[in-house]
């Protein structure tokens, strides 16, 4: 699939995973000032051993069936260690996404591309979106895997992975596999910001091969954008409500 061509929300439903490219733009002042947030991030402390270099900030958000983005106080993010090998079991706390994130139009456009799609393929519904901002980085004299856990799912409904840049770097491929089957479905190096893949996380699994410096001296990285869907029940059980929209705090 050429990455010009726009994410489809049929692909999604009938295959599991779609490959495109969100219809935005990513040019001018308001396409600068939002990836400029990726300079802001700050080191990753649940790393350990792992062969990674990664910052990244964590925010969550009530996306409402019609349409509202509803911002979500607290940062705790806990994966089973059947889910994830390399972190699962422990509960994670990460650094918040900025106000100057949060109140960008980008921002919440993407969000918003993003739920309608899936909405597309799912159905209307109230989701909890967990959103990870992440610049994997590699040094001159060594790579950085994106994913030390290999081959998974993340353990939510769907995964949207959205490319914002690259910088001296090359690698980063992409694999989609059908869960329980050994086949590449579909593999990519995404290149183009806003390129994505959108994932049905419960029954595809994913992997991305490691990064390293386009050029020796110095160091390369990979920034991304990637957004959980968890399906919401019953609004009152949503934990971290403000009542409040991100529409409304972008106009402040």
């Amino acid at each position: 699939m050429d990455s010009s061509e726009d994410l489809r929300a049929g692909d999604v439903a009938s295959h599991g995973w779609a490959h495109g490219r969100l219809p935005l733009p990513t040019e001018g002042d308001d396409w600068q000032h939002f990836t400029a947030a990726w300079d802001d991030l700050v080191p990753d402390a649940y790393l350990g051993p792992a062969r990674c270099r990664r910052n990244r900030r964590y925010g969550r958000v009530l996306a409402h069936r019609d349409g509202t983005l509803e911002p979500l106080l607290g940062t705790e993010f806990f994966q089973s260690k059947q889910i994830n090998r390399a972190f699962g079991d422990q509960l994670r706390v990460f650094e918040p996404l900025t106000d100057e994130a949060l109140t960008s139009c980008r921002f919440s456009e993407i969000l918003q591309e993003s739920v309608g799609l899936v909405n597309e393929a799912a159905g209307d519904r109230d989701w909890e979106l967990g959103v990870h901002f992440i610049r994997v980085i590699a040094e001159p004299d060594e790579g950085s895997e994106p994913a030390p856990e290999g081959r998974h799912s993340d353990g939510h409904e769907y995964v949207a992975i959205h490319l914002i840049g690259r910088h001296h770097c090359i690698g980063g491929e992409s694999q989609v596999f059908r869960r329980g089957e050994e086949r590449v479905e579909h593999r990519v190096t995404m290149t183009e910001p806003l390129e994505a893949l959108v994932l049905s996380d419960t029954t595809m699994e994913h992997a991305v091969s490691e990064i390293r410096t386009e050029d020796r001296s110095v160091p390369g990285w990979r920034d991304t954008m990637i957004v959980d869907f968890n399906t919401v029940q019953d609004l009152a059980e949503v934990n971290g409500r403000t009542h409040s929209s991100l529409q409304a705090l972008s106009l402040f």
